[in-house]
């Protein structure tokens, strides 16, 4: 994944944090109606939208174990 700052990447990092804090009031007003199932699965959502906004941090992440596990493994060899 190439690593992009652009405004575009911020508008989008910044949409995502906007339907995660919607997801979560939406979420909360639910409970409090006594809806949990639904307002668990907005939850959900909101922790979904909530990873697609760290999705460069958690890309390079894995860029990064991958790379640690190649390494591991010439030095078996």
């Amino acid at each position: 994944m190439k690593k992009r700052k652009g405004f575009g990447q911020i508008i989008i990092t910044a949409m995502f944090i906007w339907s995660a804090l919607l997801c979560h009031f939406e979420a909360s007003s639910l409970r409090e109606e006594g809806d949990t199932s639904n307002a668990a699965l907005y939850w959900f959502f909101g922790f979904t939208a909530v990873l697609g906004a760290f999705r460069f941090k958690i890309a390079r992440l894995i860029y990064g174990l991958i790379e640690l596990k190649k390494i591991k493994n010439k030095n078996k060899l």
